[in-house]
This record gives structure tokens, sequence and C-alpha cells, in this order.
């Protein structure tokens, strides 16, 4: 019986995760990681040992949900061939914020449930209760979080210096695009600011 609700629990995670990503969802890293635990628990795993399970479906689901390169990529795309139209520069600019505050909203759900996920995990570790082939699993599921982040941030990156580019080319002095490029540049140190802090969990297993 239990094996069945374990199969059940994570059927409904893979189908939550699938129907959120669809729909650009914040929620579906942090809610894979509750599921996850869930689902081991049913089955009879231990603390130990559902800590690493719930850690791998959120994690994992966190890097499929959302995409900032991809989207990115795809607003330049749109953008091509109206460099010179300053309301199409406007819209490019407020679209690729919109996309970017997304991500960093999925961004901090992760942080978030990452470090709650990582505060029992080091209790266990002072307890000696988790085993080593868990534990690198679970340090190897947070640098691969890390390195994902990090590549979207790169994609930010690449996006300011098209900014700057169109700018230097397609020179605008309009106060609404001069705002949406603050608030760029300010959402990019956003994201650096928060894979620092994911970057903290991790030096704490």
């Amino acid at each position: 019986m239990q094996k069945k609700i374990m199969a059940l629990a994570l059927i409904l995670l893979a189908t939550g995760c699938a129907t959120q990503e669809q729909t650009a969802s914040v929620e579906c890293g942090a809610a894979g990681i509750g599921i996850g635990f869930l689902a081991c628990k049913l089955a009879g795993g231990s603390d130990a040992t559902c800590a690493a399970v719930g850690g791998a479906a959120g994690l994992g689901a966190g890097v499929l949900c959302y995409n900032l390169s991809a989207h990115l990529d795809k607003e330049r795309q749109q953008l091509a061939g109206h460099e010179n139209d300053l309301d199409a520069r406007i819209k490019y600019t407020k679209n690729v914020n919109a996309e970017t505050a997304a991500y960093n909203d999925q961004l901090k759900k992760q942080i978030d449930a990452t470090t709650q996920h990582t505060d029992a995990l080091t209790q266990q570790i002072r307890q000696n209760t988790v085993d080593a082939q868990a534990l690198s699993k679970e340090r190897a599921r947070q640098d691969k979080m890390h390195k994902d982040a990090n590549d979207q941030l790169a994609a930010q990156r690449k996006a300011l210096n098209y900014q700057h580019d169109l700018q230097a080319q397609y020179p605008f002095k309009d106060q609404t695009l001069t705002t949406e490029l603050q608030r760029q540049q300010k959402l990019y140190a956003q994201t650096q600011s928060q894979i620092d802090a994911l970057a903290a969990q991790r030096q704490r297993i």
C-alpha cells in the first residue's frame, strides 16, 4: 500500500512540475522537495535518506522549471529588425525585465527551500545519521543547481551587453527606456546576490 502511495506522490510531482513549467510557474522546484520527501517517508525511508530524496526532487525540478536563457533569446529574436524603433525597444526591455524578475522569484523560492533542506541535513550530519553516499549525491545536486543559476546569470549578462550595443548603435534619450535599462541592471545584481546565497548553502555541507 505504501509503495502505491509513493508512486502516486511521484506522479503528482512529475505532473505538477510539467504543468508549471508550461505556465512558467515559480513554485515547481520548491514544491518538489516537500513531495519528494513525503513519497520517500511513505515508502518507509529514514529521515536521512528522505532528506536527500526530497532535495533531488526539488532541486532537479527547479533546473527544469524556468529556462531564462531561452526566454531571453526569444525576446531578442522578436526584436530583430526593429532595433531602431523606440516602442519596440521599450517593449523588448520590459519583457526582458519581466522574464528576469520571474526567474529571480523562482530562484528565491528554491533558495528558501534549499536552506530548509540543508538545515535538516546539517543536523543529520552532526548526529551522524546520513550516509556518505547520500551526502555526496546531495552535494552534486546543489552543484548542479549552482551551475544552472550561473548559466542563467550569463544569459542576463549577454542581454545587458546587447542593450549596451543597441544604445551605442541606435541611441535613444527616453525616460521610460532609461528606467527599464536601470531596472535590468538591478535585476542582474539581484540574481548575482541570490547565487551567492545559494553557494553559501552548498558550503554548509
